[in-house]
């Protein structure tokens, strides 16, 4: 009777919970939506070519590679092989992102344990519940887009590398090469994934070798909840120091990222440019203002993630910038804002989309753009800070790497993280939600997970509490700080809750809140990412 009670049987009947609504979102949408929308009227009819064998047919108006359509293929060649004469329908083809949402799950919970990240096994709830709920995940995991088997992928090419970074000898180069053809078969799905699977990792795995190879003490790398501005430059300049001694060991670590660099390049070679079709309206162009529009997404999306740093306000102010980085940087900002700001005709033309509305609105008065800046500015301190973990694991010693051991994050990190975003954004013109789902996953994953105060300080030697003792999170708080607390104890139940009351709206505009087009009569338009 025990097992009923506990944290695993609650976990099981939270994700039953989700796996039935997502398969209700699944079923109202083959009733209501049968034929293909949007995007699936490239899509599907392209992956129906390949699975008739026509695998020279092509559609000029995709511009991405095969990789989904011949995943497609291959899952439903098992299930002819089951079901003879299988025919498979607009339903079939959306329920390959149905069981790529699943092998997400299984995916991501690979990933913790070969990452080494440290799991609070008492939580009921668990980060991959969240993730596969997010919003844009769990919205296109029921239509035939490119999103899922993307995502999929890469991290399939995460589980592999960070594999190999614990590995020796041949089992090492075994994870190597595993990592070099998930990430073949990651850039088959979208070509921006070459940042993540080749970039991000390859920079991941630069200060992993250094660290390894010269001593992790040796490197100007401090914790993110430690660190100031000029934190950053400095870590770059001592990791590329002293990356320029182990030359011919990197060479041997990097080998799978480099092979994937030459690989993409010599496809933009071949293909003569980065798009496979469609390219008049897909020009690679510099559009600073993704990295700003990012920040608000974030908070959007993931404020109950933030709670915990903000269960201390004095130790949360520590963190934010000085007067003179903030002052710079919203200058940055606000000149990006004047002079590189992009609005493509794509985003003007449809309004099916939520972007629509938002560009709509900050394009109602010149002013606005620029009032905008400081909610970029805001929210991008929030984002990072929470790289830092809770505030509240900031006493006047640090103990904050022994609370949290693995998951500690570091500026170098934080600096990965940031120039694998930025080289997949700013490339693109067109302001899209779904180019923002990877960069968040990466953030998501890497926020060092919650525990109560009275759950990490068990893990703490009984002489570190003294130092506890004249620390900020010792004294009296206001009722502010104890409402921050509280909500920051039970973070992730708001995170899932408000992540399930996004998906019920967006579901429910795009199932029942369709509209018409004077010029496209009985066809009905929907609501969607």
């Amino acid at each position: 009777m025990s097992y009923f009670f506990s944290p695993e049987f609650a976990r099981v009947l939270i994700l039953g919970f989700i796996t039935s609504l997502h398969m209700t979102w699944r079923r109202l949408v083959n009733q209501i939506v049968p034929v293909p929308y949007l995007d699936e009227v490239f899509h599907i009819p392209q992956a129906q070519a390949y699975w008739l064998g026509k695998w020279s047919q092509w559609d000029p108006k995709i511009t991405t590679p095969p990789g989904l359509y011949i995943f497609s293929y291959i899952v439903n060649s098992v299930r002819d092989f089951f079901y003879l004469n299988f025919k498979p329908s607009v339903n079939e083809w959306r329920a390959i992102n149905v069981f790529l949402l699943y092998l997400l799950l299984v995916a991501l919970y690979i990933l913790t344990a070969v990452g080494r990240k440290t799991v609070n096994h008492d939580s009921i709830l668990q980060r991959e519940f969240s993730i596969i709920s997010f919003p844009l995940i769990f919205f296109f995991s029921t239509l035939y887009y490119t999103d899922l088997f993307s995502v999929f992928t890469v991290v399939l090419a995460h589980i592999f590398w960070s594999a190999s970074t614990s590995a020796e000898g041949s089992k090492k180069a075994l994870y190597q090469f595993l990592h070099f053809v998930a990430g073949l078969i990651a850039l088959s799905s979208r070509q921006t994934n070459i940042f993540w699977v080749a970039v991000y990792l390859g920079g991941l795995q630069v200060v992993e070798s250094v660290k390894r190879d010269i001593g992790a003490n040796k490197v100007h790398d401090p914790p993110m909840s430690e660190a100031y501005f000029e934190d950053f430059p400095i870590t770059s300049i001592s990791i590329a120091q002293s990356a320029l001694t182990a030359i011919p060991q990197l060479l041997l670590d990097l080998w799978p990222q480099i092979f994937l660099i030459l690989t993409f390049a010599a496809f933009v070679v071949w293909n003569g440019g980065v798009v496979l079709g469609d390219k008049d309206n897909h020009i690679a162009t510099i559009h600073l203002p993704q990295m700003l529009y990012i920040w608000p997404f974030i908070v959007f999306f993931s404020w109950p993630v933030l709670l915990p740093q903000l269960s201390h306000l004095s130790a949360f102010r520590r963190r934010l910038p000085r007067l003179s980085t903030t002052i710079t940087w919203i200058i940055l900002m606000l000149v990006t804002v004047h002079l590189n700001t992009i609005i493509h005709p794509f985003t003007l033309a449809d309004n099916r989309h939520y972007t629509f509305y938002v560009f709509r609105i900050l394009r109602q008065h010149w002013l606005l753009k620029y009032a905008a800046v400081s909610v970029y500015f805001l929210c991008a301190c929030l984002v990072l800070a929470s790289l830092g973990g809770p505030t509240e694991a900031e006493p006047a010693s640090k103990t904050v790497r022994i609370l949290y051991g693995e998951d500690t994050v570091c500026v170098s990190f934080t600096l990965v993280w940031l120039v694998a975003t930025s080289l997949s954004l700013i490339t693109a013109p067109l302001v899209e939600p779904r180019y923002f789902i990877i960069p968040w996953l990466m953030w998501r994953l890497a926020v060092p997970e919650y525990m109560p105060r009275s759950d990490k300080l068990r893990t703490v030697e009984v002489e570190k509490r003294a130092s506890l003792k004249d620390s900020p999170a010792s004294r009296p708080s206001s009722p502010l700080h104890r409402l921050l607390r509280t909500a920051a104890a039970y973070s992730m139940w708001l995170e899932l809750i408000w992540y399930l009351v996004i998906n019920l709206g967006t579901c429910y505009m795009f199932l029942y809140r369709g509209f018409e087009w004077p010029q496209e009569p009985r066809n009905v338009q929907r609501f969607m990412w």
